[in-house]
């Protein structure tokens, strides 16, 4: 009996000790990740690096690096080094760019679309309140073949104006160019992107020039698609190198959230953050530029029909301009 009984224990111990010690084994997953050793954000000129600056400067990405560091690109060139070379994590760009790196091949992702609303049409006249009222008038356009444009084209021909016809466009390569014409005198009528078009402003007051926005593009684009869901502009990519490090992805996202709200919440802060990270632009013009963006954090995948939509638009005028054709659902995050 004694024997019986020494042997169920035995048993029973040996069952514990598979339960108790077998664990870590079976649950290996659920150990606390090993840190990365860094985590590269990168952001354009825009409102788009404030929660990003926020992200760096709060430490909010301790947990699951031991480093973190913002890098700032304002090219094209720039941009497709970045997506290119394998070193940078996180990148903020325009929606319909992610498309085009996707659709060429990039295994990215694209994770947060967060500007929903930066474009406005800013003139020295201001009695003007409709592109009907610009008929004849010459415009200055930046990013030719780009969102801005088709955007602007996408517009004016649903209001049964033609954009080459009805106005005297004329394209530059950047809106810091419509800036430096716009000072020499040159410029009456600018498509402008924020904080571009609060820089516009500001410089034009110094030199006794009177600009505003006249045309919230918006709203216009709001009555073309019939909701007012907004122009889902630009966000966030998760690119290659961290794509497949989900614990790292999921505190960048749930941080990234966080400093969107942030961002809404202490606009004088956020752009004193920012102007520490974008040189050439002030605090007072980022202030100024977060009150005319709509600025609010969505999934990738909760955005897609809104991308498709504006898509499908580009699509029609310059196929290019999201790299062919319309991503599949792989793009989407």
């Amino acid at each position: 009996m004694k024997s019986v009984l020494s042997k169920s224990m035995n048993c029973i111990l040996a069952v514990m000790i598979l339960l108790f010690f077998g664990i870590p084994t079976v649950y290996a997953a659920e150990q606390p990740a090993a840190k990365a050793k860094k985590i590269v954000m990168a952001s354009p000129f825009a409102p788009l690096v404030m929660p990003m600056a926020h992200i760096l400067e709060e430490g909010l990405l301790k947990d699951v690096s031991e480093e973190v560091e913002l890098v700032t690109w304002n090219t094209p060139d720039q941009l497709r080094a970045i997506m290119t070379r394998g070193e940078v994590d996180f990148v903020s760009l325009p929606s319909n760019v992610a498309a085009i790196f996707y659709n060429k091949g990039v295994d990215l992702s694209l994770a947060r679309v967060s500007i929903w609303g930066v474009f406005y049409l800013i003139s020295n006249d201001p009695s003007i309140t409709s592109l009907a009222q610009l008929k004849g008038k010459r415009i200055l356009v930046p990013f030719r073949g780009d969102q801005p444009d088709l955007l602007f084209q996408a517009i004016c021909r649903a209001q049964g104006l033609d954009p080459f016809k009805d106005f005297t466009i004329e394209y530059v390569s950047s809106p810091l160019d419509i800036i430096m014409s716009l000072l020499a005198g040159k410029v009456d009528n600018a498509l402008m992107i924020e904080p571009a078009a609060a820089m516009a402003i500001m410089k034009a007051k110094g030199k006794g020039l009177h600009f505003t926005r006249v045309i919230d593009l918006q709203k216009e684009y709001a009555a073309l698609v019939g909701n007012d869901s907004g122009v889902p502009n630009a966000g966030v990519a998760v690119l290659p190198r961290i794509k497949n490090n989900k614990a790292v992805v999921d505190a960048f996202l749930a941080a990234y959230d966080q400093s969107v709200q942030w961002t809404n919440e202490h606009p004088k802060e956020a752009a004193e953050l920012a102007a520490r990270h974008i040189k050439g632009v002030n605090a007072k013009a980022f202030e100024a530029a977060l009150q005319y963006t709509d600025f609010r954090s969505v999934s990738g995948t909760d955005s897609r029909k809104d991308l498709e939509v504006m898509f499908n638009k580009f699509i029609k005028m310059n196929p290019k301009s999201v790299g062919g054709k319309l991503p599949d659902s792989g793009l989407y995050q």
